[in-house]
């Protein structure tokens, strides 16, 4: 594996989730974000699915559309 496509990802996608981590803990401390409420955790859950699914793309686009060129198959 060409770690020269993955440590942009690793980088990218692994400070984006500290930072949502942090921003997430600090809405729940403050009061800011309730689990209780239901369009809190479908708040949390969006936000989650969306960075799986942004992840997903990315990795999609990085380490397996260079070979479509090529014409390797899926």
């Amino acid at each position: 594996m060409n770690m020269l496509r993955v440590w942009p990802i690793f980088c990218q996608f692994g400070v984006g989730a500290l930072l949502c981590l942090v921003g997430i803990w600090g809405g729940l401390r403050g009061g800011y974000l309730n689990l209780k409420i239901t369009e809190d955790r479908r708040l949390l859950v969006i936000l989650v699915a969306g960075y799986l699914f942004m992840l997903a793309i990315v990795c999609v686009f990085t380490f397996l559309s260079p070979g479509w060129a090529s014409g390797e198959p899926l």
